[in-house]
Parts: structure tokens; C-alpha cells; sequence
């Protein structure tokens, strides 16, 4: 665990002072769910099985039938949470930090175990499927560097699918980048230059990193967003099984037939309202719907190499949806630092030696660095129509060529993520 993600001081301080304890109940009650998702208290011993009970039947949303991060928790440390553990938690998100009230959005939690040592559960470990910090060694293992690009290793990540799109993505667009930096991409002697083109051809490769890289790693990380929970899910079906095949077992050579196993949990293309309250949800919602402006704003452009556009749709179509989908991208990158970091500010600037040592803590900070190049690029292009070469090669060299040095930097840490999950 590094220094950025632990409990802060005060924090440990309450919750030693309250001596709150997180301990296992007494009788655990067993829940069946029925079609409706409805919990119904389990049959009497010694009834028979019906008609309608012979029939698996569906998996609840998780083992326990509460919140994704409560069931992570619950199966780290071995044991359930009370109430009391719940109430003493401190939850982080929007609009604020509280002890034992969730905020509208939640992010982070914090609390203390039955033995009084910390854990903690951060939604972006939970949506990329890695390691808690209370649930990394130390030291930390060394980092595995070149089995991160290896496909055959993650193929069935969808993390790894974001980051690697992403990375692919960001190198096109560095290298258009450079190439816009040169007169005759941006400055040249025909207008409009046509689109076979030297300007035209970049143009054609903006778009196709676009609509086959940037777009489609946004809607697996929603996809990714909206089954935070499939471990979970996961477990649940495991646990059903194994008990199917012991009541299988004990039936045996009696005449009832025994309750055939659940259906393996199916991943979810619409949202939960368990969902609707992460901010991991929103983050990947409004990248996409951020990456969507930029679609419409390049494709705009690449249109505009081949027909003439009136002073009107560049401004207010190219220039500044642009903009707008960079503004949507940093409040999604920003969203990212609170996903990871539980803090409105600690993921935008680094606040200890430890966050450079972090690989998450990388991936979201210069994600939001890359976006707010794009915003500043953006806002200069649609504010100011008519500045000098130097000044636009300037504000090329900030708002697009280090933009997609950010998002490689942050594309590559999103991969070491996937190939080491007990790092932090």
C-alpha cells in the first residue's frame, strides 16, 4: 500500500476511539432469489422440493446482497460485515467525505477489521480487477514489464483492452501531431487542400484512430464500469454450485430430483442503480459522450479538407465541440484521480514521493494531464481565429503533441496494471 491510499490520521484516530469492530453474525441468514430479484427466506428443513423450487434460480447481484465493495471486503478478510463496521466507515466521493453515510457518488472507502487492522476498497482497483491495498504484500513485488503487451495473457481483461486501444490510439495521434507542426499540413498553399492531400491524409488517419481505437476502448471501459461487480457475481455462482452438487450428493437414489446448478452470471450492458451511485460510471459515461463530440468535431474537419466550410461550422462544430468533448474528458480524468485517490485534489497534483512510485496513481494523473491539454488546445483555437504560426505551433506542441504523450504515458500504466495487480 503506498502512502498516497492510506487512512488518513484522523481518521484511524476515530475509529480507535470508537473501538468499532467488524465481526460475524451470529446466525447468517441464507437468502434465495427469487425471478423478481427479490429475497425470500429459505424452505423448512425436510420440506419437499416443488415444482417451482426444482428450477435454478437466478444469481443475486452479489454474494451478499449488498454493495460490490462490501462483498470484496467481506471475501478478503474472511469474514462479514455488521452494521456497526458499516457505519463506521468512512466514505469518500461526491459531494464529500462522511463517517458511516455513503455520498451520492461513492469512490473510496475506508474502515477498520475485527482485529483493528485498516482496509480499504478504491472503485478503480474494484473496475480494473485488481488487488485492494489492504490485500497487497510487502514489499511489493518487482514490476513486470513485457508481459503487459502480451495479448495471449489478457485477451480476457477489459481493462487491458482500454489501455492497449488507448496506447494505439495516442501513438497515431502523437505522430499527427509532429506532422501538424509543419506548414504544409496546417498552413497549406491550396484551400481546401483536397483530401488525398498531405493534410487530408492526416486528417484520414485522425479519424481512423478515432472510430477504431479512442471510440471503442470507451465503450468497453462503460462495459468495464457497469460489471465492477462479475467477481462477485462470480463467487455467488461458485458458492450455488457447490452447494447444487452436495444437495446432488445427499439425493441420491431418492426419487426427487435435485435442484440443477444456477447459470453461470452473464456480464450486464445496462446500468444497476448500485451503478448509477459510483463514480466510475460517470467517469466512463461522460468520456465516451466526450469522445463522441470529438468524433463529430474531426470528422467535421476531415470534410472540411475536401469542401470548403463556412468561418461559422469551423468555429462552432470543429473548434468548438472539440472543446467541449476535452471539457467532458477532463471531468472524466478528473473523476479517475477520485476514483483512485478518495481526494478532489490528491490524483491532479502528486502530494508524496509514493505517488511516483504508484502505477495507478500514473495512469490517472497524466490521463487528466493529457485532457487538459486537449481542453487548453481547444479553448485557444475556438477563442482566437486568427494567431501567428508560432503561436499556433506552440499551442500544437502543448494541446496535442504532449496530450498524447500523457495518454501513452497513461496507456502504458493502464497495461502494468492488468500484468501487476498486487502493485500499487
Amino acid at each position: 500500500m503506498v502512502e498516497q491510499d492510506s487512512p488518513r490520521a484522523e481518521d484511524l484516530a476515530h475509529k480507535a476511539a470508537s473501538k468499532i469492530e467488524c465481526t460475524v453474525d451470529a446466525a447468517p441468514v441464507k437468502l434465495v432469489v427469487d425471478g423478481d430479484n427479490k429475497p425470500r427466506p429459505p424452505a423448512a428443513s425436510g420440506s419437499q422440493p416443488t415444482a417451482s423450487s426444482s428450477t435454478a434460480a437466478p444469481l443475486p447481484r452479489s454474494a451478499s446482497l449488498h454493495h460490490v465493495w462490501e462483498d470484496d471486503v467481506g471475501e478478503s478478510l474472511n469474514h462479514g460485515l455488521t452494521q456497526s463496521c458499516r457505519d463506521g466507515c468512512t466514505y469518500s466521493g461526491i459531494p464529500r467525505d462522511r463517517v458511516g453515510h455513503k455520498p451520492l457518488l461513492l469512490a473510496t472507502v475506508h474502515g477498520v477489521d475485527k482485529s483493528g487492522q485498516p482496509f480499504q476498497w478504491l472503485a478503480r482497483r474494484a473496475r480494473k480487477r485488481l488487488k485492494q491495498p489492504h490485500e497487497i504484500s510487502k514489499p511489493q513485488p518487482p514490476l513486470r514489464w513485457l508481459p503487459a503487451f502480451d495479448i495471449t495473457r489478457h485477451y480476457a481483461k477489459p481493462g487491458w483492452w482500454v489501455a492497449s486501444l488507448f496506447l494505439v490510439g495516442s501513438v497515431f495521434w502523437i505522430f499527427t501531431a509532429i506532422s501538424r507542426l509543419t506548414t504544409p499540413v496546417s498552413r497549406p498553399a491550396k484551400s481546401p487542400p483536397g483530401l488525398a492531400s498531405l493534410s487530408g491524409g492526416i486528417g484520414w488517419v485522425q479519424v481512423v484512430a478515432l472510430y477504431t481505437m479512442f471510440f471503442p476502448a470507451c465503450v468497453v471501459q462503460l462495459y468495464e464500469a457497469m460489471n465492477m461487480e462479475m467477481a462477485a457475481r462470480k463467487r455467488a455462482w461458485q458458492r450455488a454450485s457447490e452447494a447444487a452438487a452436495a444437495g446432488a450428493d445427499t439425493e441420491k437414489g431418492a426419487a426427487a430430483a435435485p435442484v440443477p446448478p444456477p447459470p453461470p452470471p452473464r456480464p450486464r450492458s445496462a446500468p444497476t442503480v448500485a451503478d448509477l451511485r459510483m463514480v466510475s460510471f460517470w467517469l466512463a459515461s461522460f468520456q465516451l459522450f466526450g469522445m463522441l463530440l470529438f468524433m463529430t468535431a474531426v470528422t467535421t474537419g476531415l470534410v472540411g479538407m475536401g469542401t470548403a466550410l463556412s468561418a461559422a461550422v469551423e468555429r462552432w462544430v470543429i473548434n468548438f465541440l472539440s472543446f467541449i468533448g476535452a471539457v467532458f474528458f477532463s471531468a472524466a480524468s478528473w473523476l479517475g484521480c477520485l476514483e483512485h485517490t478518495g481526494s478532489y485534489w490528491r490524483g491532479c497534483v502528486p502530494s508524496h514521493w509514493s505517488d511516483l512510485r504508484s502505477v495507478s496513481w500514473i495512469a490517472v494523473f497524466f490521463s487528466l494531464q493529457g485532457s487538459l491539454g486537449f481542453m487548453i488546445f481547444g479553448i485557444v483555437a475556438f477563442s482566437y481565429l486568427d494567431i501567428s504560426w508560432p503561436s499556433t505551433q506552440g499551442i500544437l506542441a502543448y494541446g496535442q503533441l504532449w496530450a498524447s504523450f500523457c495518454f501513452i504515458v497513461s496507456s502504458t500504466a493502464g497495461l502494468l496494471e492488468q500484468e501487476n495487480p498486487g502493485h500499487m
